[in-house]
């Protein structure tokens, strides 16, 4: 017998793409891990995660300890 996923991944898929475009479409959000838990219906850890791999890939900066907003998109003038 093989292992059973327990999770959904076309559901997490689309969680993560919602909150991707989410970022991207607003620059002015603001997120934090408590934040996304309670967004996204997710545990503590899998928030930190996600923050995580969205810096990690850029999409995302730390703006003081805990605090994440979009990082400025190559190309897209900002303004801050």
């Amino acid at each position: 017998m093989g292992h059973k996923e327990r999770r959904n991944i076309r559901e997490r898929a689309a969680v993560v793409q919602r909150l991707i475009n989410s970022v991207i479409d607003n620059p002015s959000v603001t997120l934090t891990a408590d934040t996304l838990r309670d967004w996204l219906n997710v545990p503590a850890d899998a928030a930190q995660r996600i923050l995580a791999k969205l810096a990690a890939s850029g999409l995302v900066r730390e703006v003081q300890h805990g605090v994440w907003v979009r990082a400025p998109l190559p190309g897209f003038a900002t303004a801050w």
